[in-house]
């Protein structure tokens, strides 16, 4: 039989609507395609599965053609230097200011292998696209907004790898070209002015493929492209300017290769039952079902008329949103099957939560714009189908008609009144999917899908006049959901043991994902660093998300895994602060946050050192991305300043767009990885990653000041992330799980350039997410315990004797906290501030002893860790001006001895804690001007620490752990005193500091302890 995974190339043939700053799209299509491509390979029934020891391996190669497709994130970077005509920079020593675009891609590749002993040599030709949207200050004053899209990304590279067996480690290098229309607009003149190049350069990268059938592989790669410096002439029908750009990219993608006629790949075996001997699960008939899913989309608004053109006195400038959302409901169809072929249609209808907002109609020389929106509250699809059996798995393309139904809304940015309605477009469909047979009649299918609703004119009134206003949208769509069959029972359906590619083992499911979150933009002078001029913070944001995810295991012991969501975010406040200097009054608004949006994803490959009968332990490198906007509506006054918002009965407009920021990140993850068996059916899954390198791309949409909406900001940082799983098998293939997630990264290096001649100005991002998921999911395939005895997937009973915990031990600790300061205030209780929150990473080690007597055991432990948890806020805003204040504290290590006690049951110790604890404490504080001061303080405090864990005994020597800790501080050493007679006599250093921790522990136990 040919391997299915050829056909699941399809699900990552497009992605057409994406925009700037949503490249984490590209890890959640990544996830569900890996999730799609890989449930296909089967043929699974149990009868046709080879009764004792795996066949004999086949000798393989990779030699020969494939070709493949893939799916992935990429961020281009465009620097945007001098140029002539309308923009010519007003000094010669302007410097380049740089443009991210970050955005999913999908594309596809071809090439050639020749292997030669463990040494392999190829070509490699690929092509991808995607939205690649950036933005940034160009030209005259920086007065204009330069904007680049990418919408092609390609490679012709040579490759050189080294092969072990089905795994293939490789290097590549050679050219590169990109496909980018560039475009700029300003108050020094009319209109837009614009471009389009293809630009070429070179490639280096590197990645890692892995061999799942004789004919089917794997990959994740990650790649650089440099295109170096061009000088494309943009132009309209009233001038000419040529500009100097220089452009980057950098890819990481997730794709599978098919080898058609081909030798085998090394390391693979023949699926179970060999092809074409399996018989095809039976499709044909009615089916119902339901689905849920994320969406994501481009809205383009191209022109107007009537009153709305009137309103631009320099012409109608474009604009564009990125739309993003979630979306369920109910789907049915017909199929008709004749062999392994299924041809059917099918029809489905959708509530959904989908919107966008764009700057449109934007006058160049006031710089007044309109809040263009599109509001999907409901879509649909009818097409027709088209699919492949392979046993019970079916592979399939669709193609027919959409709709989208909603609400069109703009107004004036500043002001009302508010034009809405309702229209219905209808456009087309192409998609792709996979479906799998879990009993005769309920399967279960994940599904990628485009749709394009072309350019449709929308009329709206004010009641005395009329207008039309032209937009362009277009949706991506993952869905996932299960379809019940009404007719006959299939013979063939209902696998008792679902197969994977020999030698692998696959999980793959579905998640909900409940969390809050909070994040920060600190905005300083770009003359004096220590001068903070603002703060932008949000907090209490709920967010909601569907989630993919899947684990991919080989008997080697190598791993992949990713996970990917897409959904929404809602309630929470937005706060606006403003620090001017000398004597005008300190300045907080607050706003009301809806409608917003947010997703986020990953990808690891990892290799578990440690594989035993009771859990496996490893380590991965990896890539993590996260996306959010928030939408901030009204506008009031709290702190007193007469001339910002300050209607603070009511608020100003109330439901009006007023503050928005978005912001994605990019980022290097180094993790550890622990599965463990705890109980018969309770397995639990730990994961922690420290985040070394994040890339940031955002933009702030301050929508009453049209000279900065959007302001592009540019920075780079690093981040954590901790992960913890608790699964119950409801079978030995079904799993149910609850699990929490917690977040955080930071910027080390951050900017904007605003509309002025004046350098950039620095900023401090914090961006914090966390909550608890619901999940369920389903395993294919075993790792044949007679080829790799300790390779078993993660067991649901443990079968181990009982562990014995007395001794001596040492170990390490990977893992994240929280934190809380407060500050003594003698001012009254202000609104917002006097107190700060913390986040951030912490790695450290431990040694201890423990005496076990019979099932309690007692013990004490010396911990240290190195930790970078961060934060700052608002202190003093209620003290007479000029007041606001910024303070913040760094924590930089963690120790603490403690006293444990705990009950030991099998392999496992749950226990509690307490004792002394010891923090080293960075505090600062920043003045007002006219002497603007950085004061700090670096001490240690003392206070105590309390907790409680879990620890397993992977081996007789080796222990696995989660432990949460509490650790309570008082007062720091003092700050100096600042020279603000304001502050004569206050104390502006923390009066408290509260810290919980949560660690992924590794202890190794010496001596006689262990097995028993």
């Amino acid at each position: 039989m040919i391997p299915p995974a050829v056909k699941c190339v399809n699900l990552m043939a497009r992605d057409d609507g994406d925009g700037d700053g949503h490249m984490i799209r590209g890890a959640f299509l990544a996830s569900a395609c890996a999730f799609a491509c890989l449930l296909a390979p089967a043929n699974a029934h149990a009868a046709d599965m080879a009764p004792a020891a795996p066949p004999p391996t086949a000798p393989g190669s990779w030699t020969g053609f494939y070709l493949g497709a893939y799916a992935g994130s990429a961020v281009v970077d465009t620097w945007w230097g001098k140029g002539d005509g309308v923009l010519t920079p007003r000094s010669d020593q302007i410097l380049p200011v740089l443009g991210s675009a970050t955005a999913a891609v999908v594309g596809g590749q071809i090439g050639y292998n020749q292997q030669v002993g463990q040494m392999v040599l190829g070509i490699e030709a690929d092509l991808g696209t995607g939205s690649l949207h950036g933005t940034a200050r160009c030209g005259f004053d920086w007065t204009s907004a330069c904007t680049s899209d990418t919408d092609l990304i390609g490679t012709l590279a040579a490759r050189a790898g080294i092969a072990f067996g089905s795994v293939l480690l490789y290097g590549k290098a050679g050219l590169a070209l990109a496909h980018t229309a560039f475009s700029a607009s300003g108050k020094s003149y009319q209109g837009e002015i614009s471009a389009s190049q293809t630009a070429t350069g070179w490639t280096a990268g590197g990645g890692v493929e892995l061999a799942l059938t004789p004919s089917v592989s794997v990959k994740a790669e990650y790649a650089f492209l440099d295109f170096g410096s061009t000088t494309p002439t943009l132009a309209d029908a009233t001038g000419r300017s040529n500009l100097d750009i220089t452009q980057s990219a950098q890819l990481v993608k997730l794709g599978v290769n098919v080898r058609p006629g081909g030798a085998p790949l090394p390391g693979t075996r023949a699926q179970p039952g060999g092809a074409g001997q399996g018989a095809t699960h039976d499709w044909s008939g009615l089916y119902v079902g339901a689905h849920a899913g994320g969406a994501w989309g481009r809205d383009e608004w191209t022109d107007a008329t009537g009153f709305l053109a009137a309103t631009v006195k320099t012409g109608t400038i474009p604009g564009g949103g990125d739309s993003m959302g979630m979306f369920g409901g109910v789907q049915g169809g017909f199929n008709l099957q004749a062999g392994a072929w299924v041809a059917g249609i099918d029809a489905s209808a959708s509530a959904a939560t989908i919107g966008a907002y764009a700057k449109c109609l934007s006058d160049n020389v006031t710089f007044a714009s309109f809040a263009c929106r599109t509001t999907a509250k409901s879509l649909g699809t009818v097409a027709g189908r088209l699919g492949y059996g392979f046993g019970d798995a079916l592979v399939y393309g669709k193609a027919g008609a959409a709709w989208v139904s909603g609400t069109v809304d703009l107004h004036n940015a500043y002001k009302g009144p508010l034009y809405a309605t309702d229209a219905t477009r209808w456009g087309w469909l192409l998609g792709a999917g996979v479906e799998y047979a879990l009993t005769d009649r309920v399967s279960a299918f994940v599904e990628y899908d485009h749709m394009d609703f072309g350019t449709s004119d929308i009329a709206i009134t004010d009641g005395r006049r009329s207008a039309t206003v032209s937009l362009d949208q277009s949706l991506d769509l993952v869905r996932m959901g299960v379809n019940y069959r009404f007719g006959p029972a299939s013979p063939t359906a209902g696998p008792a043991a679902p197969a994977a590619p020999a030698g692998w083992s696959l999980e793959a499911g579905a998640r909900y994902f409940l969390s809050t979150g909070h994040g920060s933009l600190d905005l300083f002078s770009p003359m004096d660093r220590n001068q903070l001029n603002s703060r932008l913070s949000y907090g209490d944001t709920t967010g909601q998300a569907p989630e993919t995810f899947f684990r991919l295991d080989h008997e080697s012991g190598v791993f992949l895994k990713g996970y990917g969501g897409i959904g929404t975010l809602s309630g929470g406040k937005f706060i606006d602060e403003d620090f001017p200097p000398g004597e005008i009054p300190y300045s907080s608004t607050r706003s009301l946050l809806k409608a917003g949006s947010l997703a986020y994803g990953g990808i690891d490959l990892g290799y578990d050192f440690i594989r035993g009968p009771s859990g496996t332990l490893g380590a991965y490198v990896g890539y993590r991305g996260s996306y959010d906007k928030v939408l901030a509506y009204g506008c009031w006054q709290v702190a007193g300043n007469p001339d910002v918002c300050a209607d603070t009965k009511s608020g100003k407009r109330p439901v009006q767009l007023v503050l928005g920021e978005t912001g994605s990140w990019q980022a290097l993850a180094l993790g550890l990885n622990g599965r463990l068996a705890l109980a018969p059916r309770i397995a639990l899954e730990l994961d922690a990653a420290y985040l070394p390198y994040a890339l940031r791309a955002g933009y702030d949409n301050h929508w009453w000041r049209g000279d900065i909406n959007p302001q592009p900001e540019t920075g780079s940082g690093w981040g954590t992330m901790a992960q913890a799983v608790l699964t119950y098998a409801v079978s030995d293939r079904f799993d149910l799980g609850i699990g929490a997630r917690y977040e955080f990264l930071a910027t080390t290096t951050a900017s904007t350039q605003f509309p002025a001649d004046v350098p950039r100005s620095p900023e401090t991002v914090y961006s914090e997410r966390y909550g608890a998921f619901v999940q369920a999911s389903y395993r294919f395939g075993d790792i044949a315990p007679e080829s790799a005895p300790q390779a078993a997937a993660p067991v649901k009973a443990a079968t181990a004797p009982a562990a014995d915990w007395t001794g001596l031990y040492a170990g390490a600790a990977l893992g994240a906290g929280k934190g809380h300061t407060t500050y003594a205030s003698p001012f009254a209780t202000p609104v917002n501030g006097d107190a700060v929150d913390l986040g951030g990473a912490l790695i450290g080690g431990q040694i201890g002893a423990d005496a076990q007597i019979g099932a309690l055991v007692v013990g004490a432990e010396l911990s240290g860790a190195w930790t970078r948890m961060v934060g700052t806020n608002t202190c003093f805003a209620s003290a007479p001006a000029p007041a606001g204040f910024n303070c913040g504290t760094g924590v930089e290590a963690l120790s603490a001895l403690t006293a444990r006690l705990g009950y030991a049951f099998g392999r496992s110790l749950i226990y509690a804690r307490g004792g002394a604890a010891w923090a080293r404490q960075n505090d600062a504080f920043n003045t007002h001007p006219p002497h603007p001061q950085r004061l700090s303080a670096v001490g240690t405090n003392t206070g105590w620490t309390a907790g409680a864990g879990i620890e397993y005994a992977l081996l007789p020597d080796l222990s696995v752990g989660l432990e949460y800790r509490h650790y309570a501080f008082g007062a720091s050493d003092a700050v100096e005193a600042p020279a603000t007679p304001t502050l004569a006599g206050v104390s502006v250093a923390p009066d408290t500091l509260r810290l919980d921790t949560v660690a992924l522990t590794l202890n190794y136990r010496f001596g006689t302890g262990g097995g028993r």
